[in-house]
């Protein structure tokens, strides 16, 4: 289901004090009630995806019905996704779940659209995959408002890592909570040997956009200055005087780096972004920077 999802075009806004208030008695106003309605073990169960008026659903949800969990595999494909509040009668409390993104709850005037009306068997799911350090949710009102949470960190009750890695078998090996690291390894080849010593260079960094956090700056003339110690450089792509190569970036870190440098987004608790991949898909040793317990 994760995958299906699109991911949303997230814009962070700031919620002064006065301006939850505002909302709070809307919030209290939500009416919980009990529906009797007979259901099935292998009823479909109908998942809604909240949206306002002015939400862009194509972006909300790449695709509706059965078929996102039919190509995915999932074991369990007795589910209907969609962002239309009306094919259950017109009444978005005949959904068995609504799934909330983050950005509702970001925005001043996203309180007052939420639903007005739940039933007690509905389940409300938070979905955020964006990393909480940047994006509070400072408002009391939801707690206790969602039954389940939906995230990348190891406590939510869908956990939806952002990478995954697996043994040759193709069995998920981490992220998880007691990951057991094997020794058995397969021996490097006299190929890759020879192949590793023509690069020349030793640290790369590459920068989608020059706007970056101050702490990720801070560190950089630090580390060079170790690194020239030594005489050896880090080479900062994508902002400033050095632009990406012929073949672009990451395949000049194929040819010419020993290590990439993989500045996560955030300093995040369980926060490990697909950028920590990129070393390895282009044979560079990554030098991680981030809040998570890389062990696990």
């Amino acid at each position: 289901m994760y995958v299906a999802l699109a991911f949303y075009s997230l814009h962070t806004a700031y919620t002064t004090v006065s301006q939850v208030g505002k909302y709070e008695d809307r919030f209290n106003k939500i009416r919980t009630y009990d529906v009797v309605v007979d259901r099935f073990e292998k009823d479909l169960k109908y998942i809604l995806v909240w949206s306002t008026e002015k939400d862009d659903k194509d972006k909300l949800l790449q695709y509706e019905g059965q078929t996102p969990f039919i190509e995915k595999n999932c074991p369990q494909i007795n589910c209907y996704i969609t962002t239309n509040k009306t094919i259950l009668n017109e009444d978005y409390t005949n959904f068995d779940a609504i799934v909330f993104n983050m950005s509702l709850l970001w925005e001043v005037g996203g309180y007052a659209g939420l639903p007005k009306h739940r039933t007690k068997r509905q389940k409300y799911v938070f979905y955020g995959m964006q990393p909480s350090e940047d994006h509070p949710i400072c408002n009391k009102n939801v707690d206790n408002f969602f039954n389940w949470t939906w995230s990348y960190k190891f406590e939510s009750d869908i956990f939806t890592p952002f990478i995954e890695v697996r043994d040759l078998s193709g069995k998920v090996v981490a992220p998880g909570r007691n990951v057991i690291w094997t020794d058995t390894m397969n021996p490097v080849t006299k190929s890759s040997i020879e192949y590793v010593k023509t690069k020349t260079k030793a640290v790369a960094w590459v920068l989608d956009e020059c706007k970056t956090k101050n702490y990720k700056m801070l560190f950089i003339p630090r580390l060079k200055r170790a690194l020239k110690a030594f005489n050896l450089t880090l080479d900062v792509y994508g902002c400033g005087h050095m632009k990406c190569p012929k073949g672009g970036c990451l395949k000049a870190i194929q040819r010419d780096y020993y290590f990439y440098l993989a500045y996560e987004e955030s300093i995040t608790e369980d926060y490990v972004s697909a950028d920590v991949l990129k070393g390895y898909h282009y044979d560079a040793v990554p030098i991680v920077f981030g809040g998570a317990d890389y062990s696990k």
